[in-house]
C-alpha cells in the first residue's frame, strides 16, 4: 500500500470508531462534481474519470452498489470502500499516473466509459437508482472537466483554464474546484481530527497535498 492509501485509511478508521459508517443506501447523499468524459494528453482508455464528494457527516461505503449507464456498461463494487465525510473521492478507468495524464486515484472501474457525445453515470442497488447523471451533447469538451457549480444545482461548468493538472489536461481531481462550491460538513470533535493529524503526520505526508501537487511518478492506488 503507498503513502496516501496509509494516512487515507488511518483517517477512514477513526471515523468509523467516533460515528456509525452510512450504508449503500445513502448513496444519494453523494454529489457527481466533476466529470472528465474527454481527456486531451491521453486517450479517453487511459484517461476518463469523475470525482464524488460526500458532503454529509457520515461515511459512506460504495460496497455492494453497481455502477452503469442507460446501455450496457456496468460495473459490480465488491467489498468495502468508504467515502468519508469531506472526501473528495476520484474514480478513473486506469490508476496509473504515469499513464492517465497524471491523477492520483481512489477506485478503478471496468466495463464503464463515458461517452464524448451524451451519457449516463448511474449508481444503484437492489431498490433501484439512487444517484444519477444524464449530460448531453457539448457537456464533454476534449482536455478540460466539467464541475457542478452549486451544491444545490445540476448544472456543470467548465473548470477554469488555469487549472491543469499532471501533464496538462484541465480538471481539478480530488480537491475542490475553480467553482469555488459551497460543499460542508459536519466537523469531527477536535479530538478526532488531532488523531488523524498524528497519524498523518507520523507517516509524514498528507494526502490532499500530495493530490494537488500529483506528478506522474507512481501511482497511489
Amino acid at each position: 500500500m503507498k503513502a496516501k492509501g496509509f494516512a487515507h485509511l488511518g483517517a477512514v478508521i477513526l471515523l468509523m470508531l467516533v460515528q456509525p459508517a452510512s450504508r449503500a443506501s445513502t448513496i444519494d447523499e453523494l454529489l457527481i462534481t466533476e466529470v472528465m468524459a474527454d481527456p486531451a494528453a491521453v486517450s479517453d482508455g487511459f484517461g476518463e474519470w469523475f470525482e464524488l464528494y460526500n458532503p454529509g457527516d457520515s461515511i459512506i461505503d460504495l460496497d455492494g452498489l453497481i455502477l452503469h449507464d442507460d446501455g450496457s456498461n456496468q460495473y459490480h463494487f465488491d467489498g468495502p470502500l468508504p467515502i468519508a465525510p469531506g472526501e473528495y473521492f476520484v474514480l478513473a478507468r486506469n490508476g496509473d499516473p504515469s499513464s492517465n495524464g497524471g491523477i492520483f486515484v481512489d477506485h478503478v472501474y471496468s466495463n464503464f466509459t463515458l461517452a464524448n457525445s451524451s451519457d449516463e453515470i448511474i449508481f444503484s442497488d437492489g431498490a433501484g437508482e439512487r444517484l444519477r447523471l444524464d449530460y448531453f451533447s457539448g457537456f464533454a469538451v476534449a482536455g478540460q472537466s466539467r464541475e457542478l457549480d452549486g451544491l444545490l444545482s445540476n448544472n456543470y461548468s467548465l473548470t477554469l483554464a488555469t487549472l491543469t493538472y499532471g501533464i496538462g489536461d484541465i480538471g481539478t481531481p480530488g480537491v475542490p474546484g475553480s467553482t469555488q462550491l459551497s460543499l460542508s460538513t459536519v466537523p469531527l470533535p477536535a479530538a478526532g481530527w488531532l488523531f488523524i493529524s498524528a497519524v498523518i503526520s507520523l507517516l509524514g505526508l498528507d494526502y490532499r497535498s500530495q493530490k494537488r501537487d500529483s506528478s506522474p511518478a507512481g501511482s497511489l492506488v
